[in-house]
Formats: C-alpha cells, sequence, structure tokens
C-alpha cells in the first residue's frame, strides 16, 4: 500500500520557491510531492489527489482573478479536497484563492501598489494553534482578503491587513496572507534583511509545524 502524502502546490510563475519546499520537507512527518502547476505539469495534482493526505497551496504573482488554466485546476483540487475532509493550508495567492473560491472577495489594497516587509500578526485562539498569539511575519503582496467567505472566521489580523488569516468554521481549512512558510532565500528576494528576519522565520514555522503535525506517518 502506497503511503499517503502531503501535496504542495508551488504556482510560482517565475521562481520556484525550493528552499520553502525543503524547508516543509524537513518538518513533514510523512512523504511529500511537489508539483508546479504554472512551469510545469499541471495534471499530477488531480493525479496524487485520492493519495493525499493534505494540500498546502503556497504564493504566486498571479492574481485570482487571471484566466489562467492553472488556476482552475487548483481550484477544482481545493473543492475536491474540502469534499473529501482533506487537510489545506493556503498561504499568500493561496490563502486569497481559498477566499475566493468560497464565495469571499479579494482586492487591491494599496492602490495597487505591491507592499514587502515584516509585520507583526495577531492570531486569536484557533483549534489548530490554540491560544491567541502574536508575531512578526514576512509579506509581499498587492492584493488581500477583503470579504471574508461564508462559513469561515477571521483569524488572524494586522494593522495593514485586516484579514490576515481564516479558517473554516467546520472543516479543516486554513489561510495566511503572510509567508509564514518563507526562508531566508525568500527574505533576500524580498528586500528583507536576513539578521532581521529570525523572529518571522521562528514564528512562521511554529505555526507551519502546527499545521504539519497533524499528519501521522505509518
Amino acid at each position: 500500500m502506497m503511503k499517503r502524502t502531503l501535496m504542495v502546490i508551488d504556482p510560482s510563475m517565475h521562481h520556484p520557491e525550493i528552499a520553502s519546499y525543503n524547508n516543509m520537507v524537513h518538518s513533514s512527518p510523512v512523504p511529500t510531492t511537489y508539483h508546479l502547476p504554472v512551469l510545469s505539469e499541471q495534471n499530477s495534482m488531480k493525479d496524487e489527489l485520492d493519495n493525499t493526505c493534505g494540500v498546502v497551496l503556497m504564493g504566486s504573482a498571479a492574481s485570482v482573478y487571471d484566466d489562467y488554466g492553472w488556476i482552475k485546476r487548483i481550484s477544482e483540487i481545493l473543492i475536491q479536497a474540502a469534499e473529501k475532509q482533506i487537510p489545506i493550508l493556503g498561504i499568500c495567492f493561496g490563502h486569497q484563492l481559498i477566499a475566493h473560491v468560497f464565495d469571499g472577495k479579494v482586492d487591491f489594497l494599496w492602490n495597487k501598489v505591491k507592499k514587502k516587509g515584516l509585520r507583526q500578526v495577531n492570531l486569536s485562539k484557533n483549534a489548530l494553534w490554540g491560544e491567541s498569539q502574536s508575531g512578526e511575519l514576512i509579506y509581499s503582496h498587492q492584493e488581500g482578503v477583503t470579504v471574508c467567505p461564508p462559513n469561515f472566521n477571521i483569524t488572524a489580523s494586522s494593522e495593514m491587513v485586516v484579514i490576515d488569516g481564516i479558517a473554516h468554521q467546520s472543516k479543516p481549512i486554513w489561510g495566511f496572507q503572510p509567508h509564514i512558510e518563507a526562508t531566508t532565500s525568500f527574505a533576500k528576494r524580498n528586500g528583507v534583511n536576513p539578521d532581521d528576519f529570525g523572529n518571522a522565520f521562528q514564528f512562521g514555522s511554529k505555526i507551519m509545524k502546527t499545521f504539519l503535525s497533524q499528519f501521522k506517518s505509518d
């Protein structure tokens, strides 16, 4: 029997997030599969879904409103995974696509200006990570979720972004606008000094590991 695996979808349009994926591999208690639908194979996600125990959807320079076939295919995977009660974690674009697919609203936040850096994010009490807490996280985006989808709660917020995180009320689905998966290489490419990134890396890794810890190896 094949071991059930964690599906990691990287919708990067230019620079695959290999370092972030490798970091997930080291933290995951189950085997992982890597899917690069923009730059490589699109059907691998569908082929792997029946053997999947969880889905992580990473960031992208695309907008959820772009007319790309791969966005439609990822959306279909999210819907099917949700129907199967497969845990889903969306990050940045992934967070926005979850909101879009489940009838929330995504829009520009700062007059189409893309902003990057570190911000303090407040997490409310949640079944995934427990008590409320706060910490610094790295961000790089111009759009965000402006209307929380039905049957979701807002689970993270900041002074810059009201809806910095969401969670479904009954299904194992979570979204984060900040890059909780980010590594030092991501920080460098987005103009964040690695010396200033340590706390954000630790806090983001803590959230990621909490999500990954729900999967059990055989």
